[in-house]
């Protein structure tokens, strides 16, 4: 059974990181500015190739899937939105739990999405605040530290 969640959570690895890396490429072709290439190359493009490589080493059973898989889970679990600043990642599969603030309203959402996407954004309005948590990622991030665990 636990062979074939981590082959479940390195396919989905994989998958959302092909998908969020064509998509970003894509974006990446409107950048005309090296700066800014460079920027993109920096935050966009590398989380999903290492979602790719954390995958693939996953399917292959090699320790050092299992240690990257962590960390791309780990930087999957929050999506926060706080004094300007708007981060998000996700590389497979958001169940995501998304709790805003905005002029003393408080909404409450919850998202279910599959492909990848990365956003780092600065600028906002301070008054937008957001917190979420992708249930997805934590559970993943919870088994494959357990898995780690018994393994070693």
């Amino acid at each position: 059974m636990n062979l074939l969640l981590l082959r479940f959570i390195a396919v989905i690895e994989i998958l959302g990181g092909v998908w969020g890396l064509l998509i970003m490429l894509y974006r990446m072709t409107h950048v005309l500015d090296n700066l800014k290439f460079v920027l993109f190359l920096l935050f966009y493009l590398i989380p999903f190739a290492l979602s790719i490589l954390a995958g693939i080493l996953l399917l292959k059973n090699k320790m050092a899937g299992l240690n990257l898989s962590l960390v791309v889970q780990l930087l999957q679990i929050p999506y926060f939105t706080l004094s300007g600043l708007y981060y998000s990642f996700m590389s497979g599969l958001l169940l995501g739990v998304r709790i805003s603030f905005l002029e003393g309203m408080t909404n409450y959402n919850f998202n279910l999405l599959l492909g990848g996407y990365c956003q780092i954004q600065t600028g906002l309005p301070v008054e937008i605040t957001l917190f979420g948590i992708n249930i997805f990622a934590l559970l993943v991030f919870v088994f494959l530290f357990f898995y780690k665990l018994k393994r070693e």
